[in-house]
């Protein structure tokens, strides 16, 4: 039964088609339409220079009946149209209603609480801090791309980059720039201080001996210094959280923590699993 059906509407979508074109006038010669998996329509090429027939679901053809035989007639076709022109207004309707609706809502809603030295100190401190474990990333990925260890450095490439675009962006749309490389980091937890410094960062002789390792004493040296690396991120981001005053940041700083901490657990997992130990 449902076979059936299926060829029935088939053949009237086909025999609507010849329809339509012999009323806009095209030419159907060398073309030949066949019924394809019992409801869609495939076309080949003929050489006999006749118009090919097109089966009913009984097997008679269908394809010379006209509009007198059955067929939409004009009325019907304009009847058609019409309809989905009318859809189509209503649902351009309801698409700028509803951006008028977005609209309105974020309007009247509060602007943003004004950051303070503690949330603008923890994003230009926290850029730092997360480019340079970009920069242990890649280091390791330049020796062991296809480590074990390899996925975890992808991991924080992958979500440091995006968090700095947001800290970027949180920066620049209250007009602050971002820190300059010989600035007095740490003040907003303070305890001033170089940025090279900072809780966590690695010295330049400690990046050398993991761009100069190889093996497995790259991966444990890897785990060995994202875990210093992140020891200082969550320090960071425990003092922004509590002493922030806007709310996205201090959401954003106790993400950092929270996260920092789950990686550095599954550092500690990994090294033992690969018996890096």
């Amino acid at each position: 039964m449902r076979e059936s059906t299926c060829a029935a509407l088939s053949t009237l979508r086909a025999r609507r088609i010849l329809e339509a074109c012999d009323r806009c006038g095209n030419n159907l010669d060398g073309v030949e339409f066949r019924l394809r998996a019992g409801s869609l329509l495939s076309v080949v090429r003929h050489t006999d220079g006749e118009r090919p027939s097109v089966p009913a679901a009984d097997g008679s053809d269908v394809s010379k009946n006209g509009p007198g035989d059955g067929g939409m007639s004009d009325a019907t076709v304009e009847r058609f149209y019409r309809i989905v022109l009318i859809s189509l207004c209503v649902a351009a309707l309801v698409a700028v209603l509803g951006g008028v609706g977005v609209w309105i809502v974020r309007a009247n809603e509060p602007p943003p609480e004004p950051m303070n030295a503690v949330d603008v100190g923890f994003l230009r401190d926290m850029l730092d801090h997360h480019g340079q474990a970009l920069t242990i990333s890649n280091i390791y990925l330049d020796e062991r791309p296809d480590s074990g260890v390899a996925p975890y450095a992808r991991e924080v490439i992958l979500f440091q980059q995006r968090e700095i675009e947001w800290m970027q962006g949180w920066l620049a749309d209250e007009g602050y720039a971002v820190g300059e490389p010989d600035r007095t980091a740490m003040e907003w937890m303070g305890m001033g201080m170089p940025v090279a410094q900072m809780p966590g960062m690695q010295t330049q002789e400690r990046l050398d001996e993991l761009d100069a390792a190889t093996g497995e004493d790259a991966d444990r040296l890897f785990f060995q210094i994202m875990a210093d690396q992140h020891l200082g991120g969550i320090r960071m981001g425990d003092h922004a959280k509590v002493n922030g005053a806007r709310q996205e940041i201090i959401d954003f700083a106790a993400s950092v923590s929270r996260n920092q901490a789950i990686e550095i657990a599954e550092y500690q997992a990994a090294y033992e699993r690969l018996g890096l130990g």
